[in-house]
């Protein structure tokens, strides 16, 4: 009688246990690949002798992930349901921006920090924004934070902000990846003038 008891309060156990553990469906997302840099025109300016090392940008925590963000007109932060991109924002602009100043030419060498190479100058950034503004008309903005430093000393040579605002045809998500791709592609030639200028009288001392 008492392992018939046993038996059933433990069928009647392993049944609550199972209601418990029953979890919702997973959220259905749709994944993008951020676009990838233009092939661009090798400089005509002779090669700077000097290595960089692209770090991966810090970002605040609504542009650490790998979500779509987008500002509302009443300055509402939200992303698209369902919708994220390949990796993180901040590894995705990495990869950008080292992929296009090796492209350019313009340097001896580009690395990042995910091979810790060794490197004379470091670009360190911060991303601010990466996002959507539906405020008026839609647009990407993007504000970075950039410095060139020296790895040795952490000292920083120069500093520089960039804000980047590109408008889009509409939100749907095809128009924003597209304009994702314009609006970093402007960021990057901007950047790409400014640390060559920067860095020219340093491959002289």
């Amino acid at each position: 009688m008492i392992r018939r008891l046993t038996s059933v309060a433990l069928f009647t156990a392993l049944l609550g246990l199972g209601a418990c553990t029953v979890l919702p469906e997973s959220e259905a997302l749709s994944v993008y690949q951020f676009p990838s840099p233009p092939a661009g025109s090798v400089s005509s300016e002779p090669r700077l002798p000097l290595s960089l090392r692209v770090n991966t940008p810090q970002a605040g925590y609504a542009f650490s992930g790998p979500r779509i963000m987008v500002v509302t007109a009443d300055n509402q932060l939200q992303s698209y349901k369902g919708v994220r991109w390949s990796d993180p924002s901040p590894q995705l602009l990495r990869e950008y921006l080292a992929v296009s100043l090796q492209r350019s030419g313009a340097l001896s060498s580009v690395t990042t920090d995910e091979h810790a190479l060794h490197a004379d100058v470091h670009l360190d950034t911060n991303l601010r924004r990466f996002q959507l503004n539906t405020d008026g008309t839609p647009r990407i903005v993007i504000e970075l934070d950039a410095r060139l430093v020296n790895p040795e000393s952490r000292r920083i040579y120069v500093n520089h902000s960039f804000l980047v605002q590109q408008p889009v045809t509409s939100t749907q998500i095809t128009d924003v990846v597209q304009g994702y791709g314009q609006a970093t592609g402007d960021l990057t030639q901007q950047l790409l003038a400014w640390t060559r200028q920067q860095l020219a009288p340093l491959s002289h001392d």
